[in-house]
């Protein structure tokens, strides 16, 4: 290990803690810890040379062993209601040891009051500054991901299925997420206090589709499909229902175009970065192969 802080990370089998390990890792000025919930999920990271601890939210007493001598920390709970208890868990646990800065991955920024999941995460953030932390709130729009997968996505075969009519939303990619978290968390005084939006190329469904088309030379088309087939099957498949009820409210409101500012995007990655976000074409191009093999 070296001299440098500790620095736990939440979420680290998902794609933006995995990740935001690696920088990390790669960067050498830390000592990056991960959090996972169980001996088995340990050994990955181990085998890698990263320290794991044993930490579960719904298991309370886990909390204040896994955060004793943690400098900072980066805050990332599951899609459901338990976030809300889950994270005033946390923030109450890390009050009572060392923990001095907590980064927190919220959603999106835009000015509505009618999507409930995005209030929940703000609720957090507020929860997180009245406990006295130095903090930095980061606010993603939509993942690049949630089309192309790993895990989850909206891609079947060359078909994007999707819930949102026209609408244009503002994008991110997961990496590129992942990377302003190990920025941060590596320099934590530098943005201290700060409410960060991540989204960095705004397009529709159809838009992305025509991209697909252009970078690999297979036909993609979008599908739009209406916000309660969308409902209905994620209730089907055992999904949270306060959560999913969120996301269709979201969805719908997409479809009618009453999300303000659903398409904005930002300017503050390369300063924290030094280098652009990732585009739409760059994804693709990227993950080339992966969309071929699927088309």
């Amino acid at each position: 290990m070296t001299t440098g802080p500790n620095i736990l990370v939440l979420g680290a089998t998902g794609k933006v803690g995995g990740e935001a390990l690696r920088q990390l890792q790669l960067a050498g000025d830390s000592n990056p810890i991960a959090a996972v919930r169980s001996a088995e999920k340990a050994k990955t990271f181990q085998e890698r040379g990263i320290k794991t601890v044993i930490l579960d939210l719904d298991k309370p007493e886990t909390l204040e062993p896994a955060l004793k001598n943690i400098d900072r920390a980066l805050l990332l709970t599951g899609y459901s209601v338990d976030m809300l208890r889950q994270s005033k868990r946390f923030v109450d646990a890390a009050k009572t040891t060392s923990v001095r800065h907590i980064v927190h991955i919220g959603a999106s920024t835009a000015p509505t009051n009618e999507v409930a999941h995005w209030g929940w995460h703000q609720f957090v953030e507020a929860y997180i500054e009245q406990q006295g932390f130095s903090y930095t709130h980061l606010r993603p729009e939509a993942f690049m991901q949630n089309i192309t997968g790993p895990g989850y996505r909206w891609l079947d075969g060359n078909v994007i299925r999707h819930y949102v009519g026209n609408a244009c939303w503002s994008w991110v990619d997961c990496d590129d997420l992942a990377l302003v978290v190990a920025h941060i968390l590596r320099e934590p005084q530098k943005y201290s206090g700060q409410v960060v939006s991540l989204g960095y190329d705004a397009k529709t469904f159809d838009e992305i589709a025509d991209i697909f088309t252009q970078e690999t030379g297979q036909p993609f088309v979008a599908q739009a499909r209406p916000p309660e087939e969308f409902l209905e099957n994620s209730l089907a498949a055992g999904a949270d229902p306060a959560y999913m009820n969120c996301v269709y409210t979201q969805f719908k409101l997409n479809n009618e175009d009453a999300i303000p500012n659903a398409d904005a995007t930002f300017d503050n990655f390369e300063a924290i970065t030094g280098r652009k976000p990732l585009s739409w074409h760059e994804f693709a191009k990227k993950h080339r192969d992966r969309l071929v093999a699927r088309s």
